[in-house]
């Protein structure tokens, strides 16, 4: 595939070499297919028939890997906060289908056609920002007073880091997420792209207060 189509699985400095332009990279608005998914994504990982979904995708990855959490970072974009995979791979399953926890695979990505910068929810307070994975199915109009979003799915960091490359290195401990969980709220800001509505997560300004510094804003050319 070109290099438009793996942007994200590679670091936004490398990118912006290829582009030769520091402030560009480029969205997804290019069509795929299963087999475009199947054909990439086979040399990192198995895919396996699951009875709800269909051809599910597990990732070849090491314990105690989270999507949007593992190997990466946050970089705010015209669209948002947009998550930059360091993985090879890290094109497809972050930026399209959904993710869910399986109790015998572990993390199974499910396929879908619709491009976002991460198909994630956010929650802020107390001094952290905080981030889900959205399960297939599930439509950001959905309340979420109805639908309570699984306490292993969340990854928490404090606010004055989020745009940091090493964000991983401040990640709340796990059995302090409840804790944290109940101490935040939704953020309910959203984008819409070509009739497509995501969440966005925090605002520039909102990181800026968080971190004491200008956010650097990386323009999405189409």
């Amino acid at each position: 595939m070109k290099i438009f189509n793996k942007i994200w699985g590679i670091s936004l400095v490398a990118l912006f070499m290829v582009l030769a332009s520091p402030n560009k990279s480029s969205a997804q608005d290019e069509y795929v297919t299963d087999q475009v998914f199947y054909d990439e994504l086979s040399p990192y990982g198995t895919w396996v028939s699951d009875p709800d979904y269909g051809n599910v995708w597990v990732p070849d990855v090491d314990q105690g890997f989270q999507p949007y959490a593992t190997n990466g970072y946050w970089a705010l974009t015209s669209y948002g906060n947009t998550w930059v995979s360091d993985y090879d791979w890290g094109w497809a399953p972050f930026h399209y289908g959904r993710w869910r926890f399986d109790n015998y695979y572990g993390w199974t990505w499910i396929p879908g056609y619709e491009w976002a910068p991460a198909w994630v929810t956010w929650r802020q307070g107390g001094g952290y920002f905080g981030w889900a994975p959205l399960s297939p199915g599930l439509s950001i109009d959905v309340s979420f007073g109805g639908y309570n979003i699984p306490d292993n799915y969340w990854v928490f960091a404090p606010q004055a880091y989020i745009t940091s490359p090493n964000i991983y290195d401040y990640y709340v401990p796990y059995n302090d997420r409840v804790t944290i969980i109940n101490r935040t709220t939704y953020i309910n800001n959203t984008y819409v792209y070509n009739n497509r509505r995501y969440y966005s997560g925090p605002r520039s300004a909102d990181i800026q207060r968080a971190t004491g510094r200008p956010v650097r804003m990386y323009n999405v050319r189409n």
